[in-house]
């Protein structure tokens, strides 16, 4: 790769991998109704692997363990890269009563490595808070990760973290499994547009991973295209509400992005590389999946990264983004929030 500082970053004791990797999470797995380019994401996870992304980020809930076949059948393509790959649980239920339910665990990672085509996985995310009533799977479902470490089916043990959309109470709650849990790995989505949560006594997410000597993986950092150009509705609902989405790509484009490309000389097509290069520096001990799209946007990403941003343009683009989630804000009548300098870490 081209042009920054790729080297190595650590994510656990015993495993430290390249900074830039692929993701299958795109919002197409949301919409059901919609059937997913599986031609599109096996090119884009080929090129991607080609241009030297170290990892695969995917989950058991994206088409119900479509897309972790599709990751699979390139994993195996590309069994001789030394590509790693990091999943999720917690969410498909399946026919159990609970995602976490009985031995759910340990039969879904036994799916998802086969899946794979793998031995083991990087690492294995708990995607859900949600441990049945009372918590009565939590214990468990620790006692399965543990073991499953222990056994080398995973290298770590990875929690899901809050974003800025997450309530007091939610960021409560993560704080109190990551005792509980006693995770390697938190891994968080986290971009311009959705930062994520800062946690108790204004401390960043990426403070406390360091702190506590957790690794971190960020992803989504393109916010799903929409810091791109591209215009993405479940996006932006979940952001405004239903009735603005007109009004909140107009605030996305003309009132952050249009800037972005001016100041930095680039147009629209080819602000990738710099949103992704801020990302890299903004969090300088995490890994960063960027969501599998067409090939000439991986290609952005993987092979046409800008050299090192001055930390006056990493503020700028930051100050961007800040004004973008005002905007954001006020269309969906929200209170302000009050975000800390460098809220995106």
């Amino acid at each position: 790769m081209k042009g920054c500082d790729l080297r190595p970053r650590t994510l656990t004791p015993r495993l430290s991998l390249g900074p830039l990797g692929v993701s299958t999470g795109t919002t197409r797995w949301d919409f059901p109704e919609q059937i997913a380019d599986d031609g599109q994401i096996l090119r884009g996870l080929r090129r991607a692997i080609e241009l030297g992304a170290s990892f695969v980020d995917t989950s058991d809930a994206h088409g119900e363990g479509h897309a972790e076949r599709l990751a699979g059948k390139v994993l195996r393509e590309y069994r001789h890269y030394g590509v790693h790959a990091i999943s999720k649980v917690g969410r498909l239920r399946g026919s159990a009563p609970h995602p976490y339910a009985g031995p759910r665990i340990r039969h879904q990672l036994e799916q998802t490595l086969e899946n794979l085509y793998r031995d083991d996985l990087a690492v294995y995310v708990l995607d859900s808070y949600d441990f049945g009533p009372g918590d009565m799977y939590l214990g468990p479902v620790v006692a399965q990760m543990h073991a499953m470490r222990d056994l080398e089916q995973i290298r770590a043990i990875g929690l899901r973290g809050p974003t800025s959309a997450d309530s007091a109470q939610q960021i409560r709650r993560f704080l109190w499994l990551v005792e509980e849990i006693q995770p390697d790995v938190v891994w968080a989505q986290a971009n311009g547009l959705l930062p994520a949560a800062v946690l108790e006594e204004g401390e960043s997410l990426s403070e406390f991973t360091t702190r506590k000597g957790l690794g971190l993986v960020v992803a989504s950092p393109l916010g799903h295209g929409m810091l791109v150009g591209q215009r993405n509705r479940r996006v932006l609902e979940a952001l405004c509400g239903q009735g603005v989405c007109t009004e909140a790509a107009a605030a996305v484009v003309e009132g952050g992005l249009r800037e972005l490309a001016g100041r930095f000389g680039s147009g629209h097509g080819s602000l990738a590389p710099l949103v992704l290069q801020s990302s890299l520096q903004q969090w300088p001990h995490a890994l960063v999946a960027v969501g599998v799209a067409e090939e000439h946007l991986i290609e952005q990403c993987f092979d046409a990264l800008p050299g090192s941003l001055t930390q006056d343009d990493v503020d700028q683009i930051d100050a961007v983004f800040a004004r973008m989630r005002l905007s954001l804000q006020m269309l969906a009548g929200r209170p302000v929030m009050h975000e800390r300098v460098g809220g995106l870490g």
